[in-house]
């Protein structure tokens, strides 16, 4: 009997190595958890192509927008773990929506298996221009410290990403200031450019009020300079060691075999290193990455301690 059960094992297992050997067979459905037309949406679109080519299938392209991104994640965690289903990821879904809502029901770490990070991306820091005429960081946080608590800062939400990082980044700074929730980027740009809220961190929405005059960039987040600001200094390059987590990745639901999980990771980190690739990523004025399946799944783990930190130690105050 024993011989027996055995030799089922060993047949199973080399039916499952036959089958992950042949791996792709069919076309391999990317979900966007995201709108079309946006960062996640555009970096997948880049890569989707080159990583279906060394594949040897085509990747297709789903967008499953809703509910902060978790309505395509669900759909990926109901997939079968046969490896014809990944999705794209970025912070809020790994790192701070399992940290500040109640009604996430995933474990990143358990439910979901990293295959690496696509590209690096970067907020900037805007103030309006009757707090920093010269968009110069000296002038702002001179400013600041002479009025405590008095400058208000927004952000798209309350224990999102951008909350998370204007609490670290104003630690860092030394000032102290208040705290307006919004529903989204949008409403918070509109009122900085109000002259409502004085300062905040932001995305890619911010080029237009930059562009004419409503607000003033003081710094970027990112390694270096970015293309499509080029007159914006680091906030390495003005002596503050300050960067926020903004990633775009891609991720596999728990159970798929290790040996697919590393096709697609190498397919991915192929890619993303092509000259055609790291140029449409540039124009889109971020880093590329490409880092391995333990690199990631290491930072999503550190970042989760980190931050679930600064909730412990009351910096980061959720109800607001």
């Amino acid at each position: 009997m024993k011989f027996w059960k055995n030799w089922l094992a060993l047949a199973a297992l080399a039916v499952v190595g036959s089958a992950s050997a042949a791996w792709p067979e069919k076309p391999i459905t990317l979900i966007v958890p995201f709108p079309a037309g946006g960062l996640t949406d555009a970096v997948s679109r880049s890569l989707a192509e080159e990583v279906g080519r060394l594949l040897g299938q085509p990747l297709i392209v789903d967008s499953r927008p809703g509910a902060n991104g978790r309505i395509g994640l669900e759909q990926l965690a109901r997939a079968p773990k046969d490896g014809y289903t990944i999705a794209v990821t970025v912070p809020g879904l790994m790192i701070f929506q399992p940290l500040t809502e109640k009604t996430y029901k995933f474990d990143p770490l358990r439910d979901f298996e990293p295959i690496t990070i696509a590209v690096d991306t970067y907020n900037v820091f805007v103030a309006h221009p009757s707090i920093s005429p010269a968009g110069d960081l000296r002038e702002f946080v001179a400013k600041a410290k002479a009025q405590p608590g008095v400058m208000n800062y927004g952000t798209p939400g309350s224990g999102s990403s951008f909350h998370f990082n204007s609490v670290v980044l104003a630690d860092k700074l030394g000032i102290k200031a208040a705290h307006v929730s919004y529903r989204g980027e949008a409403p918070a740009l509109i009122d900085l450019a109000g002259g409502s809220i004085q300062f905040m961190l932001a995305g890619q929405s911010a080029r237009p009020y930059i562009q004419d005059g409503k607000i003033k960039p003081i710094a970027v987040t990112a390694r270096q300079r970015v293309a499509i600001l080029p007159n914006v200094p680091t906030f390495a390059e003005l002596g503050v060691d300050f960067r926020t987590d903004g990633w775009v990745g891609y991720v596999a639901p728990a159970g798929v075999p290790k040996e697919v999980l590393d096709r697609l990771s190498e397919a991915f980190r192929t890619a993303i290193k092509l000259p055609k690739v790291r140029e449409q990523i540039a124009t889109m004025g971020y880093e590329p990455v490409g880092n391995s399946r333990e690199e990631f799944r290491s930072l999503i783990k550190d970042r989760l301690e980190h931050y679930r930190g600064l909730i412990q130690s009351g910096k980061v105050k959720l109800e607001e």
